[in-house]
């Protein structure tokens, strides 16, 4: 995990360049301890932080090219390098590291934008042409790394984080009614938005460029889905079978290079079970595994943890996640992630880094990713039996197939399916937004915001998103568009931000994840929907036959059963005057200017009325939605508290191009 933050055209002199490149390096050095770097020139400003994984002692950032063309900072890795350098090898090119950044330095340099459809990795960066004067940034296709741009006061400016743009004067801080509506309606803003107003997120497969033409964002990657072909499949199930289980392996071989320890998240479920097997027969020696466990709650996987660390013999430990840790972290977590987050998940991933990070593993692989390509969640349970009432008829044969497919959901959501094919059978046709609308209308958030606005207008921006994004996407069914809207949702949205990139983000770890290798999921896409959804209610089928002799039984008929941390009750006010209590106190929720105060007092009213000392969905959703509104307004928009870093220990890299030529610090 490294960042990057720098500008364009700012028109400031050298010496406050520099200065506010520094304040932004203290704002995202967390994400980069290791070793910061500098760009500087009359036009272009960058600023990069590192944490080393491939070629720790030459990769260091900026990169620039032997002839001081092409300036490059890097955050992520590319897991081809070594095939691509053998590829730029063979053009002439010679490299003077072993790092993947100069193997990235170099594609670029040579293949322009062509080259991202070359490339194997998790990543965002910053790729300037000195000549040209011209600046691409990019972003991998499944948003497992985060950039953001504004254009405000004149200036162009981009960061791996939003704190890196609020460090520098000219960017306005102030929260996002629309947003925050959109945050709390689907786990995440419109691709694109965040919760703040004139920042905007690059999306996932996608470049900007800057320069005399201005800013320019086009889509470079289309994320492949099923789209319910009739045709017969080109292999047979187990032709499939072997061609999936070689296609992931791959995968993971890929995602285990690197200069330092690795290790696997063990959550006791299918996805990080197979990973971690695969990991297994590519290792030697000890396998640290990591996971984290809830003892006394209903949601505690650590039974299964066990089953398969010892089918495995990985060395495994865990954290003890408990609601205090909920209590104290969420702040932070909030600050970390800079969106709303409606679980307590991302104080437990935080834990579990943390513990990675301590025990000296730098590299650790896991299972996210499977259920958007294999049919994981109930979602698709749903558009399924949609599919067929849109097709035949809302029949009570189809309620009762629903009802027998149905799992996961029910853990948390108190709906029937009676009451979730009644909700559809009241639109008016085909929902664009697919099996998904039911969940993004169950969240309370969008109705406890200040204003009249509504939902119409984000729904209208995020359907106008998807047909910009999926060639045919009015044609899909509703199968399809409810795998896409996985993938930007529950995936990209908020896993990938919430629950990969951001808890990790400080903890010395570098998280990767097989499951999203472009490789796997464009295979997956087109096999045919029965091998993935079995009779409508055995999920991830294929995968479950794939690597049945790699896992123990329990494991591999275990139903999904999503990571769910308790919340919500711990985040209760109790009237001592900590920082729950004053964050929701009326003044809090009035001067925040984006919620409606007689609502979010009606919420608190609700919330503390249950007796048992748990809140069920959706009121725990839109309290912990509210807190971190109110903590996001606290801490990014009225106050922004940069680290103190000691820059110049960690400056291990300085270029100067104010001159006629390059000098190097």
């Amino acid at each position: 995990m490294c960042g990057v933050v720098g500008f364009v055209n700012s028109g400031r002199r050298k010496e406050d360049r520099i200065t506010a490149l520094r304040r932004g390096i203290r704002a995202i050095a967390h994400r980069g301890p290791d070793e910061a770097g500098i760009y500087d020139d009359h036009e272009f400003s960058l600023g990069t932080v590192r944490l080393s994984v491939i070629d720790p002692l030459l990769g260091k950032q900026p990169m620039v090219t032997a002839d001081d063309r092409f300036v490059l900072g890097l955050n992520g890795e590319i897991f081809n390098y070594l095939e691509l350098r053998r590829d730029l090898e063979a053009l002439g090119v010679t490299f003077a590291t072993k790092s993947d950044t100069e193997v990235l330095l170099h594609s670029l340099a040579v293949w322009g934008e062509q080259a991202l459809d070359r490339l194997n990795g998790q990543f965002a960066f910053a790729f300037y042409d000195r000549r040209r004067r011209e600046l691409l940034l990019g972003r991998d296709p499944f948003g497992e790394r985060p950039l953001f741009y504004t254009a405000q006061g004149g200036v162009f400016s981009f960061a791996s984080e939003i704190k890196g743009l609020f460090a520098f004067d000219e960017v306005r801080r102030e929260l996002s009614p629309e947003g925050v509506r959109a945050n709390g309606r689907y786990w995440t803003p419109v691709p694109g938005d965040t919760c703040f107003t004139g920042v905007r997120s690059l999306p996932p497969g996608h470049v900007v460029r800057v320069g005399p033409r201005g800013v320019e964002l086009s889509r470079y990657f289309e994320i492949p889905i099923d789209r319910g072909g009739t045709a017969r499949p080109a292999l047979t199930f187990d032709e499939a079978k072997a061609e999936l289980r070689d296609r992931l392996e791959e995968a993971v071989r890929f995602r285990l290079r690197g200069d330092y320890p690795l290790g696997v998240f063990l959550s006791g479920g299918l996805d990080s079970g197979i990973v971690a097997s695969i990991v297994r027969q590519n290792t030697t020696g000890d396998l640290p595994s990591f996971s984290v466990t809830v003892p006394g709650s209903w949601a505690d996987e650590s039974a299964y943890q066990k089953i398969i660390a010892a089918k495995l013999g990985t060395e495994h430990s865990s954290v003890v996640v408990t609601g205090q840790d909920i209590r104290e972290r969420f702040p932070n977590l909030v600050r970390k992630c800079e969106a709303l987050l409606h679980f307590g998940a991302p104080v437990a991933v935080e834990m579990l880094a943390e513990h990675v990070g301590q025990s000296g593993v730098r590299i650790v692989l896991g299972g996210e990713g499977a259920d958007e390509s294999f049919f994981g969640y109930d979602i698709l349970k749903e558009a399924t039996v949609l599919d067929a009432c849109l097709a035949g008829g809302f029949t009570a044969k189809q309620e009762a197939l629903l009802g027998a497919s149905l799992d996961d959901l029910l853990h948390t959501d108190p709906t029937t399916p009676a009451g979730i094919l009644r909700f559809f059978q009241d639109q008016a046709g085909a929902p664009v937004l697919g099996a998904h609308l039911r969940r993004f209308d169950s969240e309370l958030l969008p109705g406890l915001l200040a204003g009249q606005e509504g939902v119409a207008g984000v729904d209208r921006r995020l359907a106008e998103f998807a047909r910009s994004q999926v060639t045919g996407f009015d044609d899909l069914d509703m199968v399809g568009r409810s795998q896409w809207l996985d993938f930007q949702t529950l995936l990209i949205g908020y896993g990938m931000t919430c629950l990969a990139d951001r808890p990790g983000a400080g903890c010395r770890i570098e998280a990767r994840y097989p499951f999203v290798d472009r490789s796997v999921v464009a295979f997956a896409a087109g096999l045919p929907r029965e091998w993935k959804l079995n009779e409508g209610a055995r999920e991830k089928h294929i995968l479950r036959e794939a690597f049945a002799d790699a896992l123990p039984a329990e494991i591999r008929e275990r139903p999904k059963f999503g990571m769910r941390i308790p919340g919500a009750e711990h985040l209760l006010p109790t009237g001592t005057g900590d920082w729950v209590d004053e964050i929701v106190s009326p003044r809090r929720v009035r001067d925040c200017g984006v919620l409606d105060a007689n609502g979010v007092r009606r919420l608190l009213d609700r919330v503390k009325s249950f007796s048992d000392g748990q809140v069920p969905f959706p009121y725990n959703h839109a309290y912990l939605q509210v807190l971190s509104t109110l903590l996001l307004q606290e801490s990014l928009v009225d106050r922004l508290e940069l680290p103190e870093v000691d820059i110049d220990r960690i400056l291990l890299r300085e270029f100067d191009g104010t001159g006629d030529t390059l000098t190097r610090g």
